[in-house]
């Protein structure tokens, strides 16, 4: 009798997770749904909008869950836990409260000790944020905190709820279908929301690729500046390059510089639309998906979609990128990233025009190995930093250009053969440097490689490494820190070693970044330590100690005669 009605309950709670599930993958796909849950800090305001938009789901779980004489088996706690393992403890708290408090009024004997647990679910769901892995999955933990919780939930009722007997009987009624169908939902709904990071990845990354692609192709015109044969010669290119734009169009604060596509007959008139021009009046990029909202002052206009970029000259906005499509409401995220990329690289690119380290920068980089070896992040966050030093310290943006130019051309154009450590070093300084400048005094770091270990290496051995060692030991870190380089010779080995003195990290996590994995992109230690086997064998490679607060020390090995008689 009680496994029928057990079955009967997950069915009922099963329909209505998936009522839960198909609204917030719909809200999922809204701008500013996506817009707040994409970014890792967010304002208070906006974590009281996340615990509202939870809270409610929370209620949703409640409406649709399942009566029993003594009261309801409901997926309440799946809104309220995702609230909190998204947005940490404000936002859980806020939407248990929300769904708790709302619960509390509906009344009935498990009304207390229902109110009391979704609250609390949403507080713990909170605290156990900042564990959760940054760079996995997290449905998996997701769903055994959901278990977690829902056992906490069942044994709040019966501590809240009298008389105790029939708590018992509640309990007993609803807890296996609760704690099979909650921490489902929570897997679930976190699995959307990994959906959501997943495709802006994606979409920003491809947008990056095409952008520098666009930004080489354009460098040797946009050297001399923002004029109408540069501004021409850029919208050919972007309107060549990118699949189904209509028309492609560059602005000076004044007048259409350029207009490459269809509706040049009026558009070409060089007469700004009201969309671009309220985009170079406040500095903000324009999205404009309707003909009205473009502004055109034709009627029978074929255009129907835009999106206006600014291009600026330090602060100064000094025209605008506008592309144009057919259809309305047919601008994509990819397309829109796409113009915020190019506007940025058009902007950094005049500004620094006149120097001509610029044209060493990406003229002569082959852009399209950034697939697999460059974070496109990285290129953005540091023609910011040149931007400005451009402004406070030329100089230093020259050389900054320079070291930028020799990083790219190093990652770009890796060589099959074997490298001096010399030149790899010179790799590494390109890149500390970079980091330095956007990170002014946080970062420190040292060589100490005697002239008997300076052997050949394999490229992009040491500074996968040292990048590592920056990115994920000492920003953490309020204060940095240091990273040492090092080398000595031992028992016929030539030993490198780059130690930090950063958070450090856990065995569990040594055994995983070691982990081959074939999906990652990125140049990483397992990357690292897989070439120097596959090169020398399984006796060398790399060895990781680490200790939590204390640092990481990353040891290589290599025969001391791979490359010993160019020392």
């Amino acid at each position: 009798m009680l496994l029928e009605k057990w079955g009967q309950i997950i069915n009922q709670l099963f329909v209505g997770l998936g009522v839960m599930l198909a609204v917030v993958f719909l809200l999922s796909k809204a701008k500013l749904f996506r817009s707040v849950m994409l970014r890792s800090k967010i304002s208070s305001t906006e974590k009281g909008a996340v615990a509202v938009f939870f809270g409610i789901v929370g209620i949703l779980g409640t409406y649709v869950g399942v009566p029993t004489e003594d009261g309801f088996a409901n997926t309440r706690a799946v809104g309220v836990i995702v609230a909190g393992l998204v947005s940490g403890k404000i936002a859980g708290t806020g939407a248990g409260l929300i769904a708790g408090v709302h619960r509390y009024y509906l009344g009935g004997f498990s009304a207390l000790g229902s109110a009391v647990a979704t609250i609390l679910e949403g507080l713990v769901a909170g605290m156990f944020k900042s564990r959760l892995p940054a760079e996995k999955e997290k449905w998996p933990y997701a769903l055994a905190i959901g278990l977690l919780l829902e056992g906490l939930h069942m044994g709040i009722l019966v501590l809240f709820d009298r008389p105790f007997e029939q708590a018992v009987q509640f309990v007993t009624s609803i807890s296996v279908p609760m704690l099979i169908m909650n921490p489902v939902g929570v897997a679930a709904l976190i699995a959307v929301m990994e959906t959501v990071f997943r495709e802006q990845e994606y979409i920003e990354g491809s947008a990056a690729r095409l952008a520098l692609q666009i930004a080489s192709d354009t460098i040797v015109f946009l050297r001399k500046g923002l004029n109408r044969q540069s501004a021409e010669q850029t919208a050919r290119i972007i309107h060549a390059k990118v699949k189904n734009l209509a028309a492609v169009a560059v602005a000076n604060r004044i007048e259409v510089l350029c207009f490459v596509g269809i509706g040049i007959d009026h558009h070409g008139t060089n007469i700004l639309t009201k969309s671009t021009t309220h985009t170079i009046a406040t500095g903000e990029y324009t999205l404009a998906q309707t003909r009205e909202q473009i502004g055109c002052f034709r009627q029978d206009c074929p255009l129907g979609s835009k999106v206006v970029a600014p291009l600026k000259d330090r602060d100064e906005v000094i025209g605008a990128l506008i592309i144009y499509k057919l259809e309305e409401n047919s601008i994509t995220p990819f397309e829109f990233e796409l113009v915020k990329g190019l506007a940025q690289l058009i902007s950094t690119q005049i500004e620094v025009s006149k120097n001509e380290t610029q044209a060493a920068l990406l003229a002569q980089a082959e852009i399209k190995a950034l697939q697999a070896q460059i974070n496109p992040h990285f290129l953005f966050n540091a023609l910011n930093t040149i931007v400005h030093y451009c402004r406070t310290q030329p100089d230093t943006a020259r050389e900054l250009l320079l070291h930028l130019g020799n990083y790219y051309r190093n990652n770009l154009s890796v060589p099959d053969t074997l490298i001096t450590i010399d030149k790899e070093i010179q790799h590494i300084n390109d890149y500390v440097k970079i980091e330095a400048a956007r990170f002014e005094g946080k970062l420190q770091v040292s060589y100490n490689i005697p002239e008997d270990c300076k052997c050949t290496i394999p490229p992009l051995i040491l500074q996968p490494i040292v990048e590592n060692a920056v990115k994920h030991g000492l920003y953490p870190k309020k204060d940095g820190g240091k990273v040492a380089i090092s080398g000595c010779r031992q028992e016929g080995k030539v030993v490198l070693v780059v130690e930090d003195d950063g958070v450090g990290m856990e065995a569990s996590q040594i055994e995983e970044v070691l982990k081959p994995d074939p999906k990652r992109q990125n140049i990483g230690l397992s990357n690292v330590n897989e070439r120097l086997k596959c090169i020398y064998g399984k006796e060398f490679g790399v060895l990781i100690e680490s200790r939590i607060g204390e640092g990481t020390r990353v040891i290589i090995s290599l025969p001391s005669e791979g490359g010993n008689d160019h020392a």
